[in-house]
């Protein structure tokens, strides 16, 4: 790997370390465009955009908690892996 790094790296003329932080910042990238297309279909499908304010049409009884839980706990995992991509991406230097 490391060989390749370095052929690249010189090829492209650009250090090792700002190529593996550029890659990084890519992928990141790449993964925070499919949490967010993810998270754009659900709240898309409810109408909403946030998960607050789908739990504010179940505390209203606009929406059934029990219809609506496994959307609601996906919705909550993609924010908070949003929130830690976008915490690795501010970090990556």
């Amino acid at each position: 790997m490391s060989t390749m790094l370095h052929k690249l790296s010189k090829e492209m003329g650009i250090k090792e370390s700002e190529l593996v932080s550029q890659s990084v910042k890519a992928y990141i990238r790449s993964e925070l465009g499919k949490i967010e297309s993810q998270l754009y279909l659900l709240y898309h499908k409810y109408k909403i955009k946030s998960i607050q304010e789908l739990e504010h049409a179940i505390e209203k009884g606009e929406v059934v908690e029990s219809d609506v839980l496994d959307d609601l706990t996906k919705i909550d995992y993609l924010e908070s892996e949003k929130i830690k991509m976008m915490n690795f991406f501010r970090d990556v230097r």
